[in-house]
């Protein structure tokens, strides 16, 4: 399909408003108006002219007629561009940028939202989306509220990066990203068209989004459960090192645990640092942890995950001692099912 815009017809300007009557009442008020308000000023200094009225019959006799002028020919400009604004072509198909330097560029200027749809050769769905989604006019009519790039998560060397960098692990995926590249939000799965439109408006409004919980996070550095929330959210997202950033900030900030999440805190700090294969520094975390919490619920899945870490290094008989110590402390715990069954396979 050509990317050139067709310039409607007024028939088309007709239809566009067929939902709404009164819309396109007011518009053609609005314009009319306007026009015959210009026709009409040059008679009203006419009369001011001729009369000698209180606007001065020596300043409008020298400079009655480039004021009737400018004055008319403004008018006439504003009408005209009211109409051209109300009535503009509207996009005949998405216009996506091939690369985030471009897209980030595009968001910048405009202040937009990304929305990048991330794919790959093979995916069925992905090329679902290009016929039922992408190409829908309800979606191309919104189009230019937001600046699209379209990323292959395996050729191109933006979408491989985005790819590894936000952990994306199905597709299709529909990334929005800020005007610096970053996640605000994912769209997971084929989604059509209305069904796009829907998630994608309760999304920015959701404010339990990453991209909202940031922007809070900004406003209410103190308030440690968004931080939390924001650290969580980061996690399940494989972004370790921003996750991370998060749980010591309220470690650091918050010595005397007034908030109550330093075990939390401590719980996911060694989750991050797992991820980021800090192995010593993941099991020195869950053991401060064991310390200084005793008593908190968290043990448990704590004692797992450090016999999983130990595993994970070749420490077998240190895993072993672990497993053990949860099956001996927390016999009723839901983990003891699958602690039993990693015990066996050692």
């Amino acid at each position: 399909m050509s990317g050139r815009l067709r310039r409607p017809s007024r028939h088309s300007w007709r239809r566009r408003h067929d939902a709404n009557p009164s819309r396109l009442m007011i518009d053609g008020w609005l314009a009319r108006a306007h026009c015959r308000l210009s026709l009409r000023l040059p008679f009203m200094f006419r009369q001011c002219y001729h009369s000698g009225t209180s606007l001065g019959e020596r300043q409008v006799k020298k400079y009655g007629k480039a004021v009737l002028v400018l004055t008319a020919g403004l008018g006439l400009v504003f009408a005209a561009a009211w109409m051209v604004y109300r009535y503009r072509a509207r996009p005949t198909q998405i216009v996506w940028a091939r690369s985030l330097s471009e897209a980030t560029g595009k968001a910048r200027s405009g202040d937009k939202l990304i929305i990048t749809d991330v794919y790959t050769d093979w995916c069925g769905w992905c090329k679902e989306m290009d016929v039922k989604t992408w190409s829908h006019p309800a979606v191309i009519e919104r189009s230019e509220k937001y600046v699209f790039l379209k990323l292959n998560a395996e050729t191109e060397p933006d979408g491989v990066a985005l790819q590894k960098k936000f952990g994306v692990v199905s597709y299709p995926t529909v990334l929005l990203l800020d005007s610096r590249g970053e996640e605000f939000e994912r769209l997971e799965g084929y989604l059509p068209a209305e069904e796009f439109l829907a998630n994608l408006r309760a999304t920015l409004e959701d404010p339990d989004s990453l991209g909202n919980l940031k922007k809070q996070e900004v406003r209410e550095p103190e308030n440690f459960g968004i931080r939390l929330k924001t650290g969580k959210k980061l996690l399940s997202r494989y972004a370790f090192s921003d996750a991370r950033t998060r749980f010591e900030q309220i470690l650091q900030k918050d010595p005397a645990n007034r908030s109550q999440l330093g075990d939390a805190s401590l719980f996911y700090l060694a989750l991050s640092q797992a991820g980021l294969t800090q192995t010593d520094q993941s099991l020195a975390t869950l053991d401060r942890l064991f310390t200084a919490y005793p008593q908190s619920k968290l043990l448990p899945a704590g004692f797992f995950m450090s016999a999983q870490i130990l595993l994970d290094a070749g420490r077998t008989e240190a895993a072993r001692t672990r497993l053990e110590k949860l099956l001996r402390d927390y016999p009723n715990d839901p983990l003891i099912k699958r602690a039993k069954k990693v015990l066996s396979d050692i």
